[in-house]
């Protein structure tokens, strides 16, 4: 597989829409080895308002079904909400067995955009930990995904923790912050024709095609639209997520 050293094309300032590391390449804690076996009541299907253990505010969605669940970390755009992360995968709510659990960020948006430091690391770490806790979760069934400035943080995470996350999803992504590869992950990246926010040859033509050079699969929706995520494409990103585990 082909190094992404050129992929650092971080589009800062034109997002616009709704523990601590010093390195480029956060990398997440593997929560996955823990017990296998949660209390049913803290994973009762709804929604879950969090907060986790750093004070940050965070939200889980739990479809039905038992056994072991897939699960999707969302992360929300810059000035966005955990709901509204959420909302992003609203095409996947009525796919059983999935878990979504969405951090917030400590800013605007999120830290490694803006700084050599990636400040919500923690957040993502802890919102993993709460969902294990809760939740059953198959850890083949594993993905980070977002939109627009989410989008850009769960390509970075995805790129450095392949080895954990086996799928990322990017709604409308503006670049990648370049760090070291880790695993094999695969990609479904979307793109509006016209975004007006991330202009779709600079940001999503641009993250796909560096992509494929470095060697990645990656599924990739470019739409007749704006910045945002249409129902279709983001129930056509959770079923090429769930149809893919294995």
């Amino acid at each position: 597989m082909r190094r992404l050293g050129a992929l650092a094309i971080l589009l800062l300032g034109l997002a616009g829409c709704g523990g601590d590391s010093d390195d480029a390449s956060p990398a997440v804690v593997d929560v996955t080895t823990g017990s296998t076996e949660a209390a049913a009541d803290s994973c009762s299907p709804g929604v879950h308002e969090l907060t986790l253990d750093n004070g940050q505010p965070a939200r889980m969605h739990v479809t039905p079904g038992g056994g072991a669940r897939a699960l999707i970390v969302a992360l929300h755009g810059a000035g966005g909400t955990p709901a509204g992360a959420i909302d992003a995968f609203r095409g996947g709510l009525n796919q059983r067995g999935l878990v979504l659990i969405a951090p917030a960020s400590k800013g605007q948006t999120w830290s490694i955009l803006r700084s050599e430091q990636d400040l919500d690391l923690q957040s993502v770490n802890l919102a993993l930990a709460e969902a294990y806790e809760r939740c059953t979760i198959d850890r083949r069934r594993i993905a980070v995904g977002g939109f627009s400035d989410g989008a850009t943080y769960a390509l970075t995470l995805g790129v450095s923790n392949g080895d954990l996350f086996p799928a990322v999803i990017s709604f409308s992504p503006g670049g990648i912050v370049a760090g070291e590869q880790r695993g094999a992950p695969r990609f479904f990246v979307s793109h509006g024709t016209q975004d007006s926010v991330l202009p779709i040859g600079r940001a999503g033509d641009a993250v796909v095609r560096n992509l494929r050079q470095a060697g990645y699969p990656v599924t990739y929706r470019r739409f007749q639209g704006d910045h945002g995520v249409p129902p279709a494409i983001s129930k056509a990103a959770v079923r090429w997520f769930l149809d893919g585990a294995s």
